[in-house]
């Protein structure tokens, strides 16, 4: 009788660890429905101002049109 208590025992514990990690997961479904991921919207003027800066002064006779960033 303990074999079966004991497997049972087992059996529930593994049940109420996979509830606990869903019901976790919900959590954070629900967390990243309600505060998505903010969008890029930082102010990037001062890192091509040095990058304008640094690439007009080593290369004079080029003139920069386009800075993107590569993924």
């Amino acid at each position: 009788m303990e074999n079966v208590d004991f497997l049972l025992n087992c059996i529930l514990n593994f049940a109420f660890v996979f509830l606990i990690l869903f019901v976790l997961s919900l959590s954070i479904l629900l967390l990243t429905t309600v505060f998505p991921e903010k969008t890029n919207v930082v102010d990037d003027s001062a890192v091509m101002n040095a990058i304008t800066n640094h690439y007009t002064k080593s290369y004079p006779q080029l003139r920069i049109t386009k800075i993107e960033e590569q993924k």
